[in-house]
């Protein structure tokens, strides 16, 4: 059960995301080149969203969004979230209708057309056995930041096995509170049994609960030093209230 529909799932995304360089990328080169680059940037947003929902359409994934009336109307947003699953980034800018760079794994880079998406929505990437690297990684998120540009960061640092959520490193958060960019909490919830728990051919319900936003720069240092738990204790908060799998 598990091979034939992943087979389903390969066999209709990935065609879509190769053909991507043609509908996507050359569009978006020849805006580019007029000098048209938030056009190329909105583009490539509309391609990624379409992609996306391809994707978890064809694995047989329905995403529930809550809270999307939470995005503060500001750019300079760090989206944190618990991470579950492979379809996570899909489910993000797909049904949630967010778009931002991601903090994502230097391996990432060898990945042939999945490394042109990264670079085309902004990725930074770190390279976990690198503490000097990591640094240079945060620093560049923070400069990113500081533009006015989005990211998506998950915390944990990888995906999680189980139904729970893993243990959130303090370290991300230097990302928002240096650049004073706001917070969203963003709980994910049922995504992993969409791709990497597949058990049958039942849609697979996913949830997406878009936290209340959080203004770091008004923060004062007591608040700050405990910004920690306010950010995670949301997003496990919700999560355990979220329907589980069924």
């Amino acid at each position: 059960m598990k091979t034939i529909r992943l087979a389903i799932g390969y066999v209709i995304s990935v065609p879509v995301l190769v053909l991507s360089l043609v509908y996507a990328f050359i569009p978006a080169g020849i805006l580019k080149l007029f000098g048209a680059h938030k056009a190329a940037d909105r583009w490539f947003e509309l391609c990624g969203r379409f992609i996306s929902n391809v994707a978890l359409f064809s694995f047989g994934v329905k995403i529930h969004v809550d809270g999307r009336e939470n995005v503060p109307p500001v750019t300079n947003i760090c989206y944190m979230a618990n991470h579950q699953s492979m379809l996570d980034i899909l489910a993000f800018a797909g049904p949630a209708k967010l778009w931002a760079g991601i903090m994502a794994k230097a391996e990432a880079r060898r990945i042939p057309i999945l490394n042109l998406w990264c670079y085309a929505i902004g990725c930074v990437f770190i390279e976990r056995t690198s503490p000097h690297d990591s640094i240079k990684a945060i620093l560049k998120g923070v400069q990113r930041l500081k533009e006015g540009k989005p990211i998506l960061i998950f915390p944990e640092g990888t995906r999680s096995k189980v139904d729970t959520i893993g243990e959130m490193k303090n370290g991300s958060l230097k990302l928002a509170t240096r650049s004073k960019a706001v917070i969203v909490p963003i709980t994910i919830k049922g995504l992993r049994y969409g791709l990497e728990g597949i058990k049958d051919f039942k849609r697979v319900h996913a949830y997406i609960s878009i936290g209340k936003p959080i203004y770091t720069a008004s923060l004062s240092p007591e608040e700050i030093a405990t910004l920690h738990e306010r950010v995670y204790g949301e997003i496990d908060k919700r999560f355990h209230e979220l329907p589980n799998h069924s």
